[in-house]
């Protein structure tokens, strides 16, 4: 009897998971050396991205799933500095952006790819991403970070900031292609210099959280619709340069001109700064407690 069962179960996971000789599976890690600072540097072609915490004992963990290229992987210490460089580059799918962006939510032939990274929490930390076509969960809640620049060209990526930041963020730069971004509880990134810039897509910026430095964000938007939430018991302005094809809308504020404020601006203890800029775009402000 136990047998049947054994063979059953072979051949019910075989029927869901296929074998694949083409594809190849890579672990790594890192043990933590004398290293006080870690700048990652990753290019990424296509498929999936899932990032969190690692073990405190490792300085990052990884899995690494690929279909014809094995990734590049090197780790590398200078001083008390620790250089991680990652090349994962996979067949970028063929065909426009447009058929890239309907597929994306399928992800059909993108799954050939998959990278699973986990970071220390204790180690200040600059990350330098390049993303072609990908879908990814971005959990940085609690990670020490102080630089993070994102590039992306077709994506479908949720990006989190659950829990605040040990240390003080100096600069979060995201050039968004086509596709969908949506970022959550940015308040607690600890940052001090937020800068977006996206192109045709659906985006949605979440800007509460537990401030602990003054943020400057500017905002530049294509032909995408994006959708800003903001907390309300922090002093806010907001000042829009938009064309005549643009559609902002927004309540609840004192208005200037182009520039609008909460009833909070210059009266809390930090304060949010937006300048936004935008073509033939979408915004709306949703207020958050």
């Amino acid at each position: 009897m136990k047998i049947i069962i054994t063979l059953l179960m072979f051949l019910f996971i075989s029927s869901v998971y296929p074998a694949d000789k083409d594809r190849g599976r890579v672990m790594e890690e890192e043990p933590v050396g004398k290293e006080k600072i870690v700048m990652v540097s990753i290019k990424y072609g296509n498929g999936f991205i899932d990032i969190g915490k690692s073990n405190r004992e490792n300085v990052y963990e990884g899995e690494f799933i690929y279909k014809g290229y094995r990734p590049d992987i090197k780790y590398k210490v200078i001083g008390e500095e620790g250089y991680l460089d990652i090349y994962f580059s996979g067949d970028v799918s063929k065909g426009d952006d447009e058929e890239k962006s309907r597929r994306i939510n399928s992800f059909d032939e993108l799954y050939d790819n998959e990278m699973m990274l986990k970071f220390n929490p204790e180690i200040p930390m600059n990350l330098d991403f390049d993303f072609g076509v990908i879908k990814g969960d971005l959990d940085l809640s609690g990670l020490s970070l102080k630089n993070i620049d994102l590039e992306v060209g077709v994506s479908k990526t949720e990006i989190f900031f659950l829990e605040p930041n040990p240390v003080v963020m100096e600069s979060f730069s995201i050039e968004g292609g086509v596709g969908k971004l949506n970022i959550e509880k940015i308040g607690n990134a600890r940052l001090r210099e937020f800068n977006f810039e996206g192109g045709i897509g659906s985006y949605e910026l979440d800007f509460s959280g537990e401030y602990k430095e003054n943020m400057e964000a500017k905002i530049e938007l294509g032909m995408g619709k994006l959708v800003l939430y903001l907390p309300t018991e922090i002093g806010t302005r907001i000042t829009v340069d938009k064309t005549f094809l643009s559609s902002f809308s927004i309540d609840d504020v004192y208005k200037n001109g182009d520039v609008y404020t909460n009833d909070r601006w210059e009266k809390t203890r930090y304060n949010l700064d937006l300048n936004i800029e935008t073509g033939p775009g979408k915004i709306d402000v949703i207020w958050v407690k």
